[in-house]
């Protein structure tokens, strides 16, 4: 077998892997999709000469699956945001990948490389008694599949194609491809709290799943309702959690201000859209 097909093979696996991840409450599925992860982008920079020396993702998820495979458990749990709870919290993507803080500052103080542990910081979510690892394989998913398509490798998986299908999604409708991935709590809580308490579980958000519909283009679509007008929700917001989302529009090109005026790719949830107008007001 050569190494181009090899390495087609063994993404094939890692696409389908990362979608099972995502089905899954299984937390060995973390460690091989991990292991798989690693597996798949030596043999692409063997077959593509890929360079991933400067991808923070890719650096931050190595780590933990050498951590996970030379040094002690990751002790990872899934979680998942109920539909639900669209009137509690502002949140690009419905799952978590939680790993207990004190997991997560040991794997960082059996770091050598003062980069390494500067990449997992930047690529995951701190919330003080968590850290979520979701955004950065969550993204890191996103910047391979640009790399298959870049090289146009012939990838046979249904992971790809729903990731393609995903893809194609954002495009069409002008969503960025990549998150942030930050809980922000809207009426200013706790955060961890709300994991504690009213996160749910993966065999939970496989059942809404199921009851969604599915749209002509592939995409699931959940019925959800404010209870309150939108104001009354941005009114007990903290005031970084209204920055964080105002700079998660614009930095990823969703949002333009051009003075007074503002232009939109795609448009905006009621929360989003009174945070605008109030930047507006402001300035």
């Amino acid at each position: 077998m050569t190494p181009l097909k090899s390495c087609e093979l063994e993404l094939s696996r890692f696409f389908n892997k990362y979608y099972k991840y995502c089905a899954s409450s299984d937390a060995d599925d973390l460690k091989e999709l991990l292991s798989v992860m690693c597996s798949a982008c030596e043999k692409l920079e063997k077959a593509k000469a890929v360079n991933f020396g400067k991808n923070k993702r890719y650096h931050a998820l190595k780590a933990l699956r050498n951590f996970a495979t030379h040094e002690s458990e990751l002790l990872n749990s899934s979680k998942a945001i109920s539909v639900e709870s669209v009137k509690m919290v502002h949140a690009e993507v419905r799952l978590l990948s939680l790993l207990p803080i004190g997991v997560f500052d040991y794997a960082l103080r059996n770091l050598k490389s003062k980069q390494t542990i500067k990449y997992l910081k930047e690529t995951t979510i701190d919330y003080g008694k968590y850290v979520d690892i979701y955004p950065a394989l969550f993204n890191f998913s996103v910047d391979l599949y640009f790399e298959v398509i870049n090289h146009k490798l012939v990838i046979d998986s249904s992971g790809f194609k729903e990731l393609e299908t995903s893809i194609n999604y954002e495009k069409f409708n002008g969503f960025p491809h990549y998150i942030g991935g930050k809980i922000i709590m809207l009426d200013g809580s706790d955060v961890n709290t709300f994991i504690e308490t009213q996160a749910i579980s993966i065999e939970h958000r496989n059942r809404e799943a199921s009851e969604a519909s599915v749209g002509k283009n592939g995409m699931l679509s959940h019925i959800t309702a404010y209870e309150k007008m939108p104001f009354d929700e941005v009114a007990t917001m903290k005031k970084e959690g209204k920055t964080y989302i105002l700079n998660l529009l614009t930095d990823s090109g969703v949002v333009k201000f051009n003075g007074n005026k503002v232009s939109t790719t795609r448009p905006l949830n009621p929360i989003e859209a009174v945070i605008v107008q109030q930047h507006l007001n402001e300035i």
